[in-house]
């Protein structure tokens, strides 16, 4: 055997030696391998020593060459090997504190996903910046954040529990106003309820709404203010139509799937009148809550109470007139109503209790059911009060038709008869003629009002207008015509 393949033997029986517990000394070690191998140390006792020497420097020198190595692992997965675990810590906190940055400050913590294995290799190889670069493509910075699920679906999530709060209780406020307290909502929760409710006033979400703990890659995290709007609208993406010709709003809206009413309230100003411009944008974002805060709410309201009309039938009266005797008046009441209301539209309004406060009058109204006959007695009354201010025959080089009657106040039927016009009549204003039946007719003309109308029995002395100046006139007063068998007679022959 020569020296160098005496050195390879000793070396590798040697090597449970440096295997074992590295506090033993060196010369223990040696001693306690002669002990076991006398037989194969008795030649040359100079050759031993000097082979024992180079055994000893194999073995400095061995162990000089050992180091530890760090196997870094990504969910379960390797990515690869670094001589320092803080060189991994440094990475991950600076990629902690960059998101943090585009968070704003927001408080988040990492999650703890990176592992390491430690190893003891002679001459251990490893590569830090390979290691780095492959942690940057394999992992995620996630940290620990709360979801938001609405019916088992997950929404979003929250930096905290404190700013899931605050997101869930800004969209009650928007339909509850201060009845909805800051209240912590339990994590895991089947439903969010309020912790107080006033039993006159229930606000909560129809839908299952739950917040639980996590672990998420930090660009899912949103802040509140985009949190509420989530929930609120459904999206966080704005689409943006620009007009083109042959656009028209209801065209929009189909080409979006939404609704004409969806892109007027996304667009103040714009109607249904609104001539679209070339080049105009319009927001066409469909909105969809994707929670409905339901609010329950006992409410009392003082109402009136309708009268009723009583009808009783007057035979003294003429048929067709009527006369009050009673007036009607609304009665009142308290009513206590439970009305429902999702995202502020009512859907539900039910009576709880009413109370009486006061009760309504009936009103009393008389019929009259006596038949006045349209044929005239053939003597006139005065249709008028007042005094002749020009008579009948020639005036002013034209025949003057009739008596005008100055004064003031009502116009009756000279006799019992049926209107054939009432209403205007060129020069003569507002006019009404009644046919008496008996081939005689009565004009009454200038009225300032009419009573009546055509079709109408009139009997004799029966108020049809009130005087006045209309038409071709000087003067409040009535122009009063008699006609007879169709010739125009003068009024006097037939007065009273």
């Amino acid at each position: 055997m020569g020296l160098a393949e005496w050195k390879a033997w000793l070396k590798q029986r040697l090597k449970p030696i440096y295997t074992g517990d590295k506090t033993k000394k060196i010369g223990e070690r040696v001693s306690t391998y002669i002990s076991k191998h006398k037989k194969a140390v008795i030649w040359s006792s100079s050759a031993a020593v000097a082979c024992l020497a180079v055994g000893v420097s194999a073995t400095y020198y061995y162990e000089s060459h050992i180091i530890p190595i760090y196997h870094v692992v990504v969910n379960g997965k390797e990515v690869g090997i670094v001589n320092d675990t803080e060189i991994v810590q440094k990475w991950a906190e600076e990629q902690l504190k960059k998101e943090q940055s585009k968070k704003n400050g927001a408080p988040l913590k990492l999650s703890d996903y990176i592992s390491f294995t430690q190893e003891m290799v002679y001459k251990g190889k490893y590569d830090n910046e390979a290691t780095l670069a492959a942690l940057a493509k394999e992992a995620q910075i996630r940290v620990d954040a709360v979801k938001i699920s609405v019916d088992g679906t997950v929404i979003g999530y929250a930096a905290n529990q404190a700013e899931a709060n605050e997101a869930l209780n800004r969209i009650k406020k928007k339909y509850a106003g201060d009845a909805v307290e800051d209240k912590n909502y339990t994590v895991s929760a089947a439903s969010v309820k309020m912790a107080a409710d006033s039993p006159k006033k229930q606000v909560k979400f129809k839908e299952n709404v739950a917040t639980d703990e996590g672990s998420v890659p930090v660009a899912q995290v949103l802040t509140v203010d985009k949190l509420t709007d989530l929930l609120s609208k459904g999206t966080l993406k704005q689409e943006v139509h620009t007009v083109k010709e042959g656009d028209c709003i209801t065209c929009i809206a189909k080409q979006y799937g939404i609704t004409s009413k969806d892109i007027y309230a996304n667009n103040p100003g714009v109607t249904e009148d609104t001539l679209l411009q070339l080049g105009q944008k319009l927001n066409v974002t469909a909105t969809r809550s994707l929670v409905t805060v339901q609010v329950t709410e006992e409410k009392e309201q003082t109402e009136t109470i309708d009268y009723s009309t009583e009808t009783k039938n007057n035979d003294q009266l003429p048929k067709g007139e009527t006369k009050i005797i009673q007036q009607g008046k609304e009665g009142k009441k308290l009513v206590r109503y439970q009305i429902v209301m999702e995202n502020g539209q009512e859907v539900s309004k039910e009576v709880i209790d009413e109370k009486v406060l006061e009760k309504p009058v009936t009103k009393i109204v008389e019929r009259g059911t006596k038949v006045i006959p349209s044929r005239g007695t053939g003597r006139l009354s005065w249709p008028a009060k007042g005094y002749i201010s020009s008579g009948f025959g020639m005036r002013w080089g034209r025949m003057h038709k009739g008596i005008d009657i100055a004064g003031s106040g009502s116009v009756l039927a000279a006799d019992n008869g049926r209107v054939t016009l009432a209403g205007w009549d060129g020069d003569y204003g507002n006019s009404v003629v009644i046919d008496h039946g008996n081939g005689m007719t009565t004009r009454y003309g200038h009225m300032k009002s009419i009573s009546v109308k055509v079709g109408d029995v009139v009997s004799k002395g029966k108020k049809i207008g009130v005087m006045g100046s209309t038409g071709d006139s000087t003067g409040v007063h009535l122009h009063f015509e008699v006609h007879k068998d169709g010739k125009l007679m003068n009024p006097l022959s037939y007065l009273k």
